[in-house]
């Protein structure tokens, strides 16, 4: 069904896409400045009402498209209904990929949505140009695959012949004539600590010792990476023989099959913390992990700051015991949530939101359009009226005040529904509530929590 002429009046809503890989910055005409400059010059002269700013910065068009961040966003607009053509300067811009363009084409089909080119010309509504844009994009496909397979070859040579091909290298390496050799200050370092865990099997102790022993403080995670990473044993991608051997290969290849079996026992002890992830060291501000420990009688289950207790920076040393938050929790939570109602409450009446009677602005569009059909405004006047009156709409959408979390719901959980069913639910199921309620608990010095509840 045609449009009404009134309606069709309005300037179409055009969204500027913008991508640039970072191999492309410095390019003339591809930086992000000289696209944006292009596509709001295009959109100025046909008339068309900026409806936003896409803008995609160190994507390249052969990452698939879920990867790019502004695009997806942009495709929310698009089956919201916020937008009517899509602008952008080339098509190698758009996509490198048929099977993707395709997909896309799709939903812009869906919502009658159009896209154009600033700088090239395509016609998708004839048989001709649609096969025209086909072969286009297999052509940018195709080179693109060129180039990928040239990279590729260039460095698979350099990996044959012994070359570094990146600059980063962990510690007890260094680069040396484009090759990887042992580092005289570092080296002892590592095979200290790889000889370290081999005989004790405890990373967390191998760390302790080349603190204690060296000066030197190894992060937990880059600690593991370093266990695991073939680069010590001389071998980098296929070639066995990369560089020289920090540790023996088959004494690396053991430690490998050690922290197999431990990962393996531990995954098999089903220990689960319901608290994982959501307590946070108010003093430091990292993460505090859980542990245990054993007696006769019982398992005790514990978090503590691991940047005090470890790596000595924090002065949290305090454990917070698992069954004693869990209680603390039980009993609390009711108090925790009146004290977030009142702080938003609190926090939203210091936000000053002005009156827009969006009703009013519409009625001056539709008003707008009547003049300009019965020729009383000239097109510009329409078009510059239209898009101030757009803009206000817009303003007064983002300034509408935040709907208020279901502080009714809420508490209605908390009080009556959680006493009665939290005893009858697995520990696992335990983990799952408290995080489907809870974004964060911070811990202070003392261990008094203080909960932030998810909105």
């Amino acid at each position: 069904m045609p449009k009404p002429k009134n309606e069709s009046m309005a300037p179409r809503r055009a969204a500027l896409y913008i991508r640039v890989s970072t191999e492309e910055q410095a390019r003339k005409g591809y930086s992000l400045p000289a696209q944006k400059e292009d596509l709001e010059e295009y959109a100025h002269k046909n008339g068309y009402a900026i409806a936003g700013y896409y803008i995609d910065e160190g994507k390249s068009a052969r990452k698939k498209y879920t990867k790019r961040k502004e695009f997806m966003r942009m495709l929310e607009d698009v089956k919201a209904g916020k937008i009517d053509v899509i602008l952008f300067i080339k098509l190698d811009r758009w996509f490198r990929s048929v099977a993707d363009y395709y997909k896309i084409q799709e939903i812009l089909d869906a919502h009658n949505v159009a896209w154009k080119t600033t700088q090239e010309h395509y016609d998708t509504e004839t048989t001709n140009g649609r096969l025209y844009i086909n072969i286009r994009l297999s052509v940018a496909q195709d080179e693109s695959d060129r180039d990928s397979d040239r990279i590729k070859f260039v460095f698979d040579s350099k990996v044959a012949r012994g070359e570094v091909i990146s600059g980063s290298l962990p510690m007890g390496l260094m680069i040396q004539d484009k090759h990887v050799v042992p580092d005289p200050e570092t080296a002892d370092i590592v095979r200290e600590f790889f000889r370290h865990y081999k005989e004790h099997g405890t990373i967390n102790g191998a760390m302790t010792y080349i603190r204690e022993t060296y000066g030197i403080i190894l992060w937990d995670p880059s600690a593991r990476k370093m266990l695991h990473n073939p680069l010590y044993k001389g071998m980098y991608r296929d070639n066995p023989n990369y560089c020289e051997p920090l540790i023996p290969p088959e004494e690396f290849d053991a430690i490998q099959k050690l922290l197999e079996r431990r990962s393996i026992r531990q995954n098999e002890s089903g220990r689960v913390y319901i608290f994982a992830g959501l307590l946070k060291c108010q003093e430091c501000g990292q993460k505090m992990t859980g542990s245990h420990s054993t007696d006769k009688k019982c398992e005790r289950k514990f978090y503590r700051c691991r940047n005090a207790t470890i790596y000595h920076r924090c002065t949290h040393r305090r454990q917070m015991g698992e069954n004693k938050l869990e209680k603390w929790l039980l009993l609390n939570l009711p108090l925790e949530l009146d004290r977030w109602e009142t702080e938003w409450n609190i926090a939203t009446s210091k936000v000053k939101h002005p009156k827009v009677d969006r009703a009013a602005i519409q009625r001056k569009m539709d008003r707008l359009k009547d003049l300009y059909v019965n020729e009383l405004i000239t097109m510009e006047q329409y078009r510059e009226d239209w898009a101030k009156y757009s803009a206000q709409l817009q303003e007064a959408q983002e300034t509408e005040p935040t709907p208020p979390p279901d502080f009714r719901s809420l508490r209605e959980l908390l009080q009556y529904e959680l006493p009665n069913i939290y005893p009858t639910l697995t520990p696992e199921q335990h983990r799952d509530l408290w995080r489907s309620v809870i974004q964060e608990i911070c811990l202070d010095g003392d261990n008094i929590p203080r909960v932030i509840f998810r909105e």
